[in-house]
């Protein structure tokens, strides 16, 4: 079963609970000299201007700083030349909660401050189908044995009304909309999961993933578009007290990612956020770690609880075991969410570089020209030519 981590989660695996942003968490690549003027001997040069003739989109890299006893990369995707990066990776050294153990939380903001993109960590919750064994969870939570809170089975509209918003400083929901070919691609991997734990023998796990666009207001007039995606894995187990079998839900928002623009803005602003969503690339050495500390934590829980007998210890039992799928299982499921979250919010068009490798960049642009640091310059001056202009070694790309 594939591993990856949030980026926006990451991220993208990609994302409040990792505490204040620190510049130094984030690095970019270095930036580039701005146009100069070209022309031949026939006709005046031509002055081309950065962000009106051409724009320039630098990779960026998240960074972890301490999680491994050294600064690693965690992924990088692309934003807007001369945007600032703040926020990183934060370790929640004895969280109860294995699946937000992690936190990864970044904001990015424009050079006048009036466009900013925020990353949000996983948030993770368990529920019941039954409410005496919601009772007992509560009561369990007060305890030594805490684990992820306890909270109505939500789907991704209903946690995005909840539970989102009141952390957004007086946001109020304009509009909202299913995010449909998302769901789709999140329903495919629900698949495979299943098929993957049916041949290990495991027939009683089901998955229901959710996904929606909202888009927002502040009292102050700026606009917000919103992307939250929520898979729910139920896990259909014994009821030991009343007979029968209940459901468990274990539930992820794997995906939070929001940006807030001036008002007239939003094509703008979500083009950008599509962009940097589909252009991101995660390390895989950084989410197998990630992923083997999970594991090693997840046999460590099992094998106290194995000490201890009793009803509550064999639900503890498969709380625990579920958490773990749960975690592995969202981060293969971000693995297909940046590229369709891109897709969804219809800001990018697919670019083919001189190597046939394929990046999905800012839409609305007819001439692309990549660097091999994995800078990218965006145009639609048919005179305007980068390795002219800034001479400098850029390869023309082609859309597809």
């Amino acid at each position: 079963m594939s591993r990856t981590l949030p980026l926006f989660s990451a991220l993208f695996a990609l994302l409040a609970c990792s505490g204040s942003p620190v510049d130094s968490s984030i690095t970019s690549d270095e930036e580039l000299p701005v146009g100069r003027d070209v022309g031949d001997e026939q006709g005046p040069a031509k002055k081309f201007t950065e962000g009106k003739d051409y724009q320039i989109l630098q990779r960026v890299r998240l960074i972890d700083p301490s999680g491994f006893g050294q600064p690693v990369e965690v992924a990088s995707f692309l934003l807007p030349k001369g945007w600032k990066l703040e926020g990183g990776v934060q370790w929640r050294v004895g969280h109860p909660c294995m699946n937000e153990a992690v936190a990864v939380r970044w904001t990015g903001s424009s050079p006048d401050g009036s466009m900013h993109m925020d990353g949000f960590p996983v948030r993770s919750w368990q529920w019941n189908d039954d409410q005496q064994m919601v009772q007992d969870m509560m009561r369990n939570q007060q305890g030594v044995a805490k684990a992820c809170d306890i909270m109505p089975a939500y789907d991704a509209a209903a946690f995005v009304r909840e539970q989102f918003l009141p952390e957004l400083g007086g946001a109020t929901i304009t509009g909202m909309e299913q995010a449909t070919e998302l769901a789709r691609t999140m329903q495919e991997q629900a698949s495979r999961n299943s098929a993957s734990l049916q041949q290990a023998g495991i027939n009683n796990v089901t998955f229901r993933p959710t996904a929606v666009k909202v888009y927002l207001q502040w009292p102050d007039g700026t606009e917000g578009t919103m992307l939250c995606s929520v898979d729910q894995t139920i896990y259909l187990m014994p009821n030991y007290l009343h007979g029968g079998t209940s459901g468990s839900y274990q539930c992820q928002s794997n995906f939070r990612l929001l940006v807030r623009y001036p008002a007239g803005r939003q094509e703008d602003a979500e083009r950008i956020m599509g962009t940097a969503i589909a252009s991101t690339r995660a390390n895989p050495g950084w989410q197998q770690a990630v992923a083997q500390v999970f594991n090693n934590v997840a046999r460590m829980e099992q094998a106290e609880i194995a000490k201890r007998a009793g009803i509550w210890n064999e639900a503890q039992r498969y709380s625990s075991d579920l958490q773990r799928r749960t975690w592995e299982e969202g981060q293969a499921s971000r693995d297909r969410i940046n590229t369709q979250w891109g897709r969804t919010i219809r800001g990018v068009d697919e670019w083919k570089d001189p190597n046939g490798s394929s990046i999905e960049l800012s839409a609305g642009y007819n001439e692309a020209w990549s660097r091999p640091d994995g800078t990218f310059i965006l145009s639609n001056d048919p005179l305007f030519d980068p390795s002219v202009v800034l001479q400098e070694d850029w390869k023309r790309m082609e859309k597809r």
